[in-house]
């Protein structure tokens, strides 16, 4: 044990080294290759860089070996970036264009087993890819109208990102499974007219799994209005066709409200089902939240309710949620739980509880104390053995630090206690405690 342990910190000297190097050798070459005054043209190049070292014990609540095939308390990622942006007038409008690529490396095995048994972990690919025009004022009547279209590898979001996020497959031979770098959409074209009450989308997008993976496709649209005293109802539907044999194209539905704007208390849910002939899912989640702006610290209290169908094996139909392409947005959204929502748990066959406090000790600071209780919605829908619904309780404590405009610090300390179905389910009973440094450079 004691020589595992000084191996990881050599690789995670390794990594931070080198993540320095990168840094210093990124701020020397930030510049732009073309501006031409008094024009609307410019080309730009800039990158982020990202690493990351995590340090748990008692992983897969101490059966990460039986249950994985390897230890996967301690591993580390690294991230680029690289990043050209063009602009330029074109007409009535501005013509843009970008292209990127990512790179990520993940040392040693990490928790959500991908890299179990892998000799490379390692990957270059392509990531933004495209080219779209936008126009403003185009149409008469409307205030403050803004209509684009872009063609090509993008990132798109709907709402908070529950059903809409990420198009790319991280982890694995790829690497940087927890740094979800890859979210661009690939072959997808978005169109949006957005005004000052409405927004307007029609999208087709593709999905870039790891090798192996499933890759679909998405046609769809969205539709937001904005009333005056800040509530927001929007809704979206999807066909999505999974590229299966045998497998009928999934009709999503969603419906989502944000009331509250700049008010102290606010209110937001989204409803979603998902129906075929073999498939009747549903998936919800509701979330109430008070700022306490005249308290020290400003804080923000919260409460959330999330419900994601299991199948319940008494029945012909599949109620199983599928999670279409969901990504992070916040803490806990989507990813419920640094330790459950990023490892043993997805955003199917779950319900969960969570309560948050969001403080501002000073202005480049901000800390996030989470707790969370997480329940099986059809516990033998996980696996046959497990009978009890109670998967476990999670509390993390987060530390967001901005040093400078370009240089970011994440800490984060979490601990998942295990319920009965979590025992049954792995074997292990031990508390699964994590820790996790995370830095970012921006130039």
């Amino acid at each position: 044990m004691k020589l595992k342990t000084c191996v990881t910190c050599v690789q995670y000297r390794g990594l931070v080294a080198a993540a320095i190097a990168l840094l210093a050798a990124s701020t020397a070459a930030a510049y732009d290759l073309l501006d031409i005054k008094g024009t609307a043209t410019k080309l730009s190049v800039n990158a982020d860089t990202v690493g990351a070292a995590f340090f748990n014990s008692n992983s897969w609540f101490g059966q990460s070996e039986e249950f994985l095939g390897a230890n996967t308390d301690h591993w580390q990622e690294l991230g680029v970036e690289p990043r050209l942006s063009f602009e330029t007038r074109a007409g009535k409008g501005t013509l843009s264009a970008q292209l990127s690529g990512v790179y990520t490396k993940t040392y040693d095995d990490d928790a959500s087993g991908l890299t179990v048994g892998l000799d490379d972990t390692d990957s270059f690919t392509l990531e933004q890819a495209n080219i779209g025009w936008k126009v403003t004022d185009l149409f008469e009547g409307l205030e403050k109208d803004e209509f684009s279209i872009t063609i090509g590898r993008q990132d798109y979001t709907i709402g908070t990102g529950l059903i809409v996020n990420d198009g790319g497959g991280d982890g694995g031979e790829r690497g940087g499974w927890y740094l979800g770098m890859r979210k661009a959409f690939e072959d997808s074209v978005i169109v949006r007219l957005n005004t000052d009450k409405w927004l307007l989308e029609g999208f087709h997008i593709e999905n870039r799994p790891r090798g192996g993976g499933i890759k679909g496709h998405a046609d769809g649209a969205n539709a937001e209005y904005t009333f005056a005293d800040g509530v927001k109802l929007g809704g979206s539907y999807l066909k999505v066709d999974p590229n299966l044999p045998d497998a009928d194209s999934l009709n999503v539905f969603s419906g989502r409200i944000d009331w509250g704007g700049e008010r102290k208390l606010h209110l937001r849910g989204e409803y979603v089902t998902e129906q075929n002939d073999q498939i009747d899912a549903n998936g919800w989640y509701t979330e109430i939240s008070y700022h306490a702006d005249t308290v020290s610290w400003s804080p923000t209290f919260s409460y959330r309710y999330a419900h994601f169908d299991g199948d319940d094996p008494r029945t012909a139909d599949d109620e199983q949620f599928r999670e279409i392409a969901y990504g992070f947005t916040d803490y806990g959204t989507w990813y419920q739980g640094e330790i459950a929502g990023n490892y043993p748990l997805g955003n199917a066959n779950v319900v969960s509880h969570m309560l948050r406090a969001k403080l501002k000790p000073r202005e480049d600071l901000t800390m996030n104390v989470l707790c969370y209780r997480f329940m099986l919605d059809q516990p033998r829908s996980l696996d046959p053995a497990v009978t009890d619904h109670h998967f476990g309780d999670e509390v993390d404590v987060t530390f967001d630090w901005q040093a400078t405009d370009k240089l970011y610090f994440i800490g984060v300390i979490g601990a998942l206690f295990p319920g009965d179905a979590a025992k049954q389910w792995t074997g292990g009973n031990d508390n699964w405690l994590y820790s996790m440094l995370y830095l970012s450079y921006a130039w």
